[in-house]
C-alpha cells in the first residue's frame, strides 16, 4: 500500500529539512503521473508562503530615480548645447523628473489596487453543469455547485476568524477548531453566515439568497434599513433574504432537498416554470424565452434526475404540455 504524502511533508522536503527516507518517499511520489497536478498546486502554495525571491522595493525605486537622473542630465547637456540656456533647461528637467517619479508610483499603486483581490484570495470556480469539492486547510469541506465561485484567503485564515466569500451555491461541512475559531461565509457586504462547526447550505444568486441548516447552529448577520441585525438558526431552518434586505425564517424544512443538486437531482414542490427557467439558466447557462406568458405560472411537483438542461426541460415540457423549439442558442417554450 502506498504511503500518502502530505502538504507539510512536501514543504519540509522543499525547505531541505527532510531526512533521506522522507526524500526518497517524496521523490517517488512526485514522479507518479497521478500526483502531478497536486504537486504543482502545493508547489505554488509553497512559493507563495515561502518566496525564494523577495524584491527590494526601496532599492528598485532608488534605481529608478538614479536612471531618471542620468537621463535627465544627458538631456540637460543636449539642451544647453542647442539653446545655451542651461538654467532654464535644468529647471524643466527637474519638473520632468518629478512627473516621471509620480507617474511610476501612481502606476505601481494602481496595479496593486486592481490586483488586490487576486493577490489576497485564491478562487475556486465551477463552469456550467460542473460540481466539485473543495477541501480547506482547516479540514472543512465545501461542495460547490455549477456556475459558482468560492474565494479563500491565499495566505491562510486569519488568527481570529475563518472567512470565505461565496458567489453561487454551495454546501459547507465545517470542522471545529480547538480554539473555537469562527467560520464566516460572506455573500455580500450586507449578509454573512457565522458558524461554530456545522453543516449548512448557502444559495447566493442574483435572484436571491437562501441558507438551509442541516445540523449544528449558525448566526446570520445582515443589514436591513441601514440597521445591523442578527438571527440564530436551528437544524431544519431555512432563511430567505429578499431584495429589501428582510430575512424570513421557515421552520422544519427538508434541508436535504436543498442540496439535491450534489446528486444531479432536482426536487420540485409546486415550483413555477419561471423558477425552473431561472434555475436552468444559473446552473447550465442555457438561455430560455417564453413565447406565451401564461406558461410562467404553471407549477410542477416531482423528483427529477438529469445531467443537462435539455433532459430536464424535456421532462418538464411533457408533464406541463409545453412545446420546445430551438432558435439558435436560445430555447423557446410555447403551448402545444
Amino acid at each position: 500500500m502506498k504511503t500518502p504524502v502530505s502538504k507539510y511533508a512536501l514543504f519540509e522536503y522543499l525547505s531541505g529539512r527532510a531526512n533521506p527516507l522522507e526524500k526518497q518517499l517524496i521523490e517517488d511520489w512526485i514522479t507518479a503521473n497521478e500526483n502531478t497536478e497536486t504537486f504543482y498546486e502545493w508547489l505554488l502554495d509553497y512559493e507563495t508562503q515561502c518566496p525564494q525571491f523577495i524584491p527590494d522595493q526601496e532599492a528598485a525605486v532608488k534605481s529608478l530615480v538614479q536612471r531618471i537622473d542620468s537621463e535627465s542630465y544627458t538631456e540637460t547637456g543636449r539642451q544647453r548645447t542647442i539653446n545655451g540656456n542651461g538654467q532654464s533647461s535644468l529647471f524643466l528637467d527637474k519638473i520632468k523628473r518629478s512627473w516621471l517619479i509620480a507617474a511610476s508610483i501612481t502606476l505601481l499603486l494602481s496595479c496593486c489596487w486592481l490586483l488586490r483581490e487576486s493577490l489576497q484570495y485564491k478562487s475556486y470556480q465551477t463552469s456550467y453543469g460542473q460540481i466539485t469539492n473543495v477541501y480547506l486547510e482547516d479540514g472543512s469541506k465545501v461542495a460547490l455547485n455549477s456556475n459558482s465561485k468560492l474565494k479563500v484567503p491565499r495566505f491562510g485564515f486569519d488568527q481570529n476568524v475563518r472567512e470565505v466569500i461565496l458567489q453561487g451555491e454551495a454546501e459547507f461541512s465545517v470542522s471545529h477548531t480547538i480554539d473555537n475559531k469562527r467560520f464566516i461565509v460572506k455573500t455580500s457586504d450586507q449578509f454573512r453566515v457565522e458558524v461554530l462547526g456545522t453543516t449548512f447550505s448557502v444559495f447566493a444568486r442574483p435572484r436571491g439568497t437562501k441558507v438551509a441548516l442541516s445540523c449544528g447552529s449558525i448566526k446570520l448577520d445582515y443589514s436591513q434599513n441601514n440597521q445591523h441585525k442578527e438571527m440564530m438558526m436551528e437544524p431544519g431552518d431555512m432563511a430567505t433574504l429578499d431584495h429589501a434586505g428582510k430575512v424570513q425564517l421557515e421552520k422544519k424544512q427538508d434541508t436535504k432537498t436543498f442540496v439535491s443538486w450534489k446528486e444531479q437531482r432536482y426536487v420540485f414542490n409546486s415550483t413555477s416554470v419561471k423558477e425552473i427557467i431561472s434555475m436552468v439558466e444559473e446552473n447550465f447557462g442555457q438561455k430560455i424565452k417564453l413565447k406565451d406568458p401564461e406558461i410562467t405560472n404553471r407549477t410542477i411537483t416531482g423528483n427529477f434526475r438529469t445531467k443537462n438542461a435539455n433532459e430536464l426541460l424535456k421532462t418538464v415540457s411533457e408533464v406541463l404540455n409545453i412545446k420546445i423549439e430551438q432558435d439558435g442558442p436560445t430555447i423557446i417554450l410555447t403551448n402545444k
